[in-house]
């Protein structure tokens, strides 16, 4: 159709079409070109060899939630035909990105807290089945964090390789979550044990009460926390000997030290002996006030039997 001016608006729609088909293709290539070397930033952990964890991946983040609106704003474009094979492609990379990151700093996350208190023997053996769940994730985490090392590019490390399941790398990091999410349900209730059973643990966050648990060999490791349990108990006061578990006396945090009877061990569960030096306290206290009762009524005898000799 010939317009006045001569013009063909067909040959205006062809060309329209190939301009918006070009501006497509331009933008796909600087999608395609920020993800080809984009680093997964990696650094040591705790300068152990071989093990890594994720560093700040706030850039990664950022350009994951500025792609996924740029492929959205194309996928929406009528000039996509050409090249939608090829722009779902990346909507699912840069999709699958952001899954499999969600999930692996969430497992990070678990993971960093959770290595810490399963280090120590005492508690993987009052938890032995946790501990085992923990061992799994942890054989997985530190597996893939040394490929990662190897090749950071952030594509390599979140895309499976040919021929395996697409959905394989997030399914792992998704069990690996379930599992450490079990893990901690079943440290919370393990705590919670503790506390009913000696309840002046709940003044005690869970990070204190498991440094606490992760040291049951040595009586000493309550000493730090004893103030917060006990108003006046700043420490116990243990036998001459290094490794002693005799309980002698309670200090106060004004150095006054109260005697707490014979054959007060701390041997066995923590809160077991604690409940014996509560114990002992009140007994000690009620004992101690007895005697000063008896002492303050001849003294109050006395200055009687002087007024009245007057």
């Amino acid at each position: 159709i010939r317009t006045r001016n001569g013009f063909f608006l067909f040959s205006a729609e062809v060309s329209a079409t190939a301009s918006g088909e070009h501006g497509l293709e331009m933008t796909l290539e600087k999608v395609v070109k920020a993800w080809e070397g984009l680093p997964l930033p990696v650094l040591n952990h705790r300068n152990q060899k071989d093990l890594w964890i994720l560093a700040d991946v706030t850039e990664v983040t950022t350009l994951i939630e500025d792609h996924m609106v740029t492929i959205q704003t194309m996928m929406g474009s009528r000039f996509i035909t050409d090249i939608r094979d090829l722009v779902s492609v990346w909507d699912l990379k840069i999709n699958t990105a952001a899954d499999v990151l969600d999930e692996w700093v969430q497992v990070q996350r678990s993971w960093m807290y959770l290595e810490n208190i399963f280090s120590a023997e005492d508690i993987q053996k009052q938890l032995p089945a946790e501990a085992a769940k923990f061992q799994t994730v942890d054989k997985m985490w530190k597996d893939v964090m040394k490929k990662t090392s190897q090749n950071p590019r952030v594509i390599a490390a979140v895309e499976v390789p040919e021929g395996e399941n697409p959905a394989g790398k997030l399914a792992m990091f998704q069990r690996c979550n379930k599992l450490l999410e079990e893990v901690q349900k079943s440290l919370e209730d393990y705590l919670e044990t503790k506390r009913s059973a000696f309840p002046r643990f709940y003044f005690l966050s869970n990070d204190e009460l498991l440094e606490i648990l992760a040291q049951t060999r040595d009586p000493q490791a309550v000493q730090p926390h004893l103030r917060k349990c006990f108003d006046a108990i700043n420490r116990l006061k243990f036998g001459a000997e290094a490794k002693s578990v005799d309980i002698l006396a309670m200090i106060s945090p004004e150095k006054e030290e109260i005697a707490l009877g014979r054959n007060l061990k701390a041997r066995g569960n923590v809160e077991d002996w604690l409940m014996n030096v509560q114990r002992n306290m009140k007994d000690a206290l009620h004992k101690l006030l007895k005697q000063k009762q008896r002492v303050t009524k001849q003294v109050l005898l006395k200055l009687l039997l002087k007024v009245l000799v007057k």
